[in-house]
């Protein structure tokens, strides 16, 4: 336990060698957003959808609504990563520039939030934007925190020029994941319980069950009862360690579409620090789907 702490301790010390200005962690609270939102380069964005973000936001903060970070079905596979010249021109014109700070704000009210946000952390990583937080507890957490305002209507902002850098880093797909059944590489099952044992189906077209080999770890457990709420980072190493899921090594984590999956991915790449964490954007949604790939079913009703 104690190499594990001192291999985390040198990722954070390498992370702010490279962002001295920054010194910003993956995951901050609203004390620290408070503290830091005037400093120049720093982007509040804000992926409510337009009509709630008009009630209510963060003062300054950029809206670009968690719809428009996944595509939408109409040419393809729904809740996908978009293509990255789209990405390109959608992360320019909220203002973020490739030397941007960006803290990521969710509303708050769940894990499914946090999900989210983690997911536009990710997609962020895969066009090359290393620089990039969420807000712990999003807008919620923001509001409770005390001595704050918040503002009502659009705000604009300032289009700036975002060139991508893709990476593979942090991404993963079905004929590797294929590869590597059977090895070492830990497979993460961000699902409910129900769904993992294959109790629970996704749709009439998609086999249930797991990818053979998964540790199930729902990603609603990493948050204080399912809410917008991050575990500190002890009680996160005790649900890892009760469910089987490793801390360090290489990781797959999937879900039905990537998107309950990028907050264990998040947890295991930003907050644990584990680099070889990889999120599976098509998840079962596609799995389920090819009938040479395989499936556990492990509780058949």
């Amino acid at each position: 336990m104690l190499q594990t702490h001192l291999k985390r301790l040198l990722t954070l010390l390498l992370l702010l060698a490279c962002f001295p200005a920054l010194a910003m962690p993956p995951l901050v609270d609203a004390n620290w957003l408070k503290s830091n939102m005037d400093k120049e380069n720093l982007v509040i964005l804000d992926i409510q959808e337009t009509g709630f973000f008009t009630r209510y936001h963060i003062p300054g903060a950029v809206n670009l609504p968690y719809s428009r970070w996944r595509t939408d079905g109409k040419r393809g596979p729904s809740g996908m990563r978009p293509k990255t010249a789209q990405l390109e021109k959608m992360i320019g014109s909220a203002g973020i520039g490739n030397d941007s700070q960006v803290v990521i704000v969710a509303t708050g009210q769940g894990a499914g939030d946090m999900a989210a946000a983690a997911r536009v952390f990710w997609t962020l990583l895969s066009v090359g934007h290393e620089t990039a937080a969420i807000l712990n507890g999003g807008l919620v957490a923001y509001a409770n925190s005390g001595k704050v305002r918040l503002e009502k209507g659009m705000s604009n902002a300032s289009a700036k020029s975002f060139k991508a850098n893709e990476s593979t880093a942090a991404a993963t797909d079905a004929d590797q994941i294929k590869s590597k059944l059977g090895g070492e590489t830990a497979l993460v099952d961000a699902r409910s319980v129900a769904e993992h044992l294959g109790v629970w189906g996704t749709g009439t077209k998609n086999r249930a069950g797991a990818i053979p080999g998964s540790t199930n770890l729902p990603y609603d457990w990493l948050t204080i009862n399912g809410s917008g709420q991050l575990h500190d980072t002890s009680k996160l190493e005790l649900l890892y360690k009760e469910t089987g899921v490793p801390l360090e090594g290489e990781q797959i984590h999937y879900c039905a579409s990537g998107n309950r999956a990028a907050l264990t991915w998040f947890v295991s790449y930003a907050v644990m620090g584990n680099r070889q964490a990889r999120l599976y954007d098509a998840s079962m949604n596609e799995w389920s789907k090819r009938p040479e790939l395989p499936i556990k079913t492990k509780l058949k009703l």
